[in-house]
């Protein structure tokens, strides 16, 4: 059992001092355990997948599609960020647009699908499918691009394409940006 020493009161007090040494705690251990961890986890978890937006490229082996002025809709955007459209093969004038608000482009892509449902239809009577050309004037950003991109996918149009732009469309944007500076 345990001992119990009672010093006698006769004896004189001393003082015995204890050496104390100091306490060493061996971290390796421990680190290596999280290396090993942080490896473990690295090694076993799945990454977020990059999701990309498809861009294919026109087939150039065989002649070139005809194309009907009515299944075009050209949408533009300006440096400003300013979106405009007009529809046809040629731009005679463009009509101020933008992604959300009073006339948001979802609308006018709807209204462009249901034209091409009851009026532009092939010899067969199946509609033509609507085609979005998308361009972008000098000092555009390439966010425009990407929420034109976006939204023209999420609206499920058939056919896209991103273009060069032609003087008379620069014009044509000239004209609707000093019509919008003068409101």
């Amino acid at each position: 059992m345990a001992e119990m020493n009672i010093p006698d009161s006769n004896d004189h007090k001393v003082k015995v001092r204890v050496k104390r040494v100091p306490l060493r705690v061996d971290l390796t251990p421990m680190v290596d355990l999280a290396f090993l961890l942080i490896t473990f986890f690295m090694l076993t978890t799945t990454l977020l997948k990059q999701k990309a937006m498809e861009l294919n490229e026109p087939d150039t082996h065989g002649p070139p599609a005809p194309v009907s002025e009515c299944q075009v809709l050209n949408l533009i955007t300006d440096s400003l960020g300013h979106m405009y459209y007009w529809e046809g093969l040629e731009c005679r004038s463009v009509n101020s647009i933008s992604l959300t608000g009073d006339q948001p482009l979802k609308n006018k892509i709807k209204q462009k699908k249901n034209y091409l449902r009851s009026n532009c239809l092939y010899t067969s009577g199946k509609p033509k499918s609507l085609i979005c050309l998308i361009k972008l004037m000098p000092g555009s950003q390439y966010e425009y691009m990407v929420k034109l991109l976006d939204e023209v996918v999420a609206d499920s149009v058939p056919i896209y394409a991103i273009q060069g732009y032609s003087d008379e469309e620069v014009k044509a944007v000239n004209i609707a940006q000093q019509k919008i500076a003068m409101k």
